[in-house]
């Protein structure tokens, strides 16, 4: 092999035993201890709750929360919420009762336009446009010979007495 060869693996080989793996962010541990907040028999009414969390870890990125509470009629109300990747905050908001479970998201909704009755006046500082031609009529031409001439043939003979 040639000098310049063995020179160039060595070279390539310690350029890439040097680059290492991205590193990768930690996870989050189950046993982290996050901000949170739980009540059991909330004013001494059995059967009630509240409870609650938040997440903020930086390192990850996880951003969430969550509330709830249970009311003495079995109905239980809370919401969560997170951001999203795009860094947009995401809440819903929702409501367990005897009317099942429902979702509200805090999207905006589109609303349609409605036009209303009232009159829209003119408030135009221009005069009205005016045409100063006649307008055209839209009928097709007549075609005035009705059979076409054959040229070929001779004229008709008149007989004279």
């Amino acid at each position: 092999m040639d000098f310049t060869l063995k020179v160039l693996i060595v070279v390539t080989f310690l350029w890439t035993h040097e680059l290492k793996a991205a590193p990768r962010k930690p996870r989050l541990s189950l046993a982290a201890q996050n901000p949170s907040y739980y009540y059991s028999n909330v004013d001494g009414i059995p059967g009630t709750y509240s409870f609650g969390y938040d997440v903020f870890d930086p390192d990850t990125g996880n951003t969430q929360f969550r509330s709830e509470e249970r009311y003495p009629n079995g109905t239980v109300v809370g919401s969560y919420g997170y951001v999203d990747p795009r860094g947009r905050s995401q809440r819903f908001d929702y409501i367990a009762d005897e009317n099942g479970y429902r979702v509200l998201h805090d999207v905006p909704v589109k609303e349609k336009y409605v036009q209303t009755t009232t009159e829209i006046k003119n408030t135009s500082t221009e005069p009205s446009i005016t045409w100063s031609r006649p307008k055209k009529s839209n009928k097709k031409k007549i075609n005035t010979l009705k059979a076409p001439l054959n040229i070929l043939e001779p004229p008709p003979l008149i007989v004279l007495e």
